[in-house]
């Protein structure tokens, strides 16, 4: 053993020892080990909302003039109202409101019942949402048409059950008597980045009826997500990255083999602090995108959307202004 050093300020040198006998040094073992701490799968959403991240950078177009309102009555009560003119879309009054019960912090409380209504025809559109439990939501969507005498048409029904690590969900579109199309699907987490899962397809038109079997896959990152799905008759793929807070960028494919065609889309989403571009342009020839500006210290919003199609020779163009009083 050393002698201990006469000064008790002296710090001995931090250099490994030497074993006797031994010429090569000796480093102790660390002090602690930590093992590493995984991840607890999360929920991985809908089956229908795979590509959504880069579906969502896709311009929302319009044509000809809009004007539309929007008035907060209280925090879940909202009224709007719009006047269209365009020849592509019918012209005239759209008068909505959406009622839901008050948020629990960031809790939505259901019921949420939303329509919309034109005063000349008196055709609306009805949705409701309703979740009687955490893990049960039903929605159904509904057409009237009272002019024509006609009963309503179910647009879509669909009931989901949202678990820790899973989402099933069962839906109907246009329930008849003589045509229906329903889709079950199941979507698993295997862990916080990569979802699998698959959906059956059934539907029939008088005698004739078809069915098939879609797989599907996603992985996801802190700033990209890359989405798989392929059956029998269609395949689709699609990617997004954040590039930095103010650009985001997409792409996908769709082939489609009944058809016989295949499209690739790239999109593109610019946020600024006071207005929003979006845009595509796709191997169709397609290229268009949508600005949205806000006017400084004022509850006005101003929106154009362009749109020019090539082999068609087409072109779309459209100015709408929205009144908002939460731009304030």
């Amino acid at each position: 053993m050393s002698p201990r050093h006469p000064d008790p300020c002296y710090e001995e040198p931090c250099f490994p020892k030497a074993r006797p006998g031994k010429q090569r040094p000796h480093f102790p073992k660390p002090l602690i080990t930590v093992d590493g701490i995984p991840r607890v799968a999360l929920n991985p959403g809908d089956f229908a909302s795979l590509h959504q991240r880069a579906y969502d950078l896709r311009p929302e177009w319009f044509e000809g003039f809009q004007l539309n309102t929007f008035k907060t009555l209280t925090v879940h009560r909202i009224i709007w109202a719009s006047w269209n003119l365009s020849h592509i879309t019918p012209t005239g009054f759209r008068l909505g409101a959406q009622v839901q019960r008050k948020c629990s912090d960031t809790v939505l409380k259901t019921p949420v019942v939303a329509f919309d209504l034109n005063p000349g025809t008196l055709a609306s559109n009805l949705f409701l949402l309703y979740r009687p439990v955490a893990s049960i939501c039903s929605e159904i969507s509904i057409q009237l048409k009272p002019q024509t005498q006609s009963s309503p048409v179910i647009d879509r029904l669909s009931l989901q059950h949202t678990g820790t690590s899973t989402t099933t969900t069962l839906r109907c579109y246009n329930p008849t008597r003589q045509s229906c199309r329903m889709t079950l699907d199941h979507l698993v987490s295997y862990n916080d980045r990569l979802a699998f899962g698959a959906e059956l397809l059934y539907e029939w038109y008088r005698d004739t009826t078809n069915a098939q079997m879609a797989i599907a896959a996603r992985y996801t990152g802190d700033k990209y997500s890359l989405a798989i799905t392929g059956s029998k008759e269609a395949f689709d793929l699609s990617y997004w990255r954040k590039v930095n807070n103010q650009l985001q960028i997409g792409s996908s494919l769709a082939c489609s083999h009944r058809e016989g065609k295949a499209i690739g889309t790239i999109y593109y989403l610019m946020e600024r602090p006071d207005c929003t571009i979006r845009g595509l342009f796709d191997s169709d020839w397609s290229v268009g995108f949508t600005y949205q500006r806000k006017l400084s210290q004022m509850p006005i919003g101003t929106g154009i959307s362009l749109l020019f199609c090539i082999p068609k020779n087409t072109f779309q163009c459209g100015f709408k202004i929205d009144l908002d009083s939460n731009l304030l």
